[in-house]
């Protein structure tokens, strides 16, 4: 692996407005997709989950596509030592999934 190598993820996220740190820990771990289509499925699964429990309703979500920074034993120890952030160098939203 290139040390100057970076890659781009997937990602579901609830819509929160009002989170100021997309990053920040919440105590709920990240799940992260090689590709946009199993992102996608992702979802649907889950709402079938949700909707299938009478109490529970389901929130949309955002699909995120992240660009990493480039892989280096300093971003690694970043990456182990800040969290998911300090190895994020762009994310963005490319869907709402209803």
């Amino acid at each position: 692996m290139s040390p100057s190598e970076s890659f781009t993820f997937y990602s579901l996220a609830r819509i929160a407005e009002n989170r100021d740190d997309r990053w920040a820990d919440t105590g709920i771990p990240e799940i992260f997709f090689y590709d946009e289509d199993s992102a996608r499925q992702a979802p649907c699964e889950l709402r079938e989950d949700v909707e299938g429990e009478p109490e529970n309703n389901w929130s949309p979500m955002q699909l995120e596509k992240i660009e990493t920074v480039p892989v280096s034993r300093e971003n690694i120890f970043a990456l182990l030592n800040d969290g998911v952030g300090a190895f994020v160098k762009n994310y963005e939203i490319i869907d709402i999934i209803d």
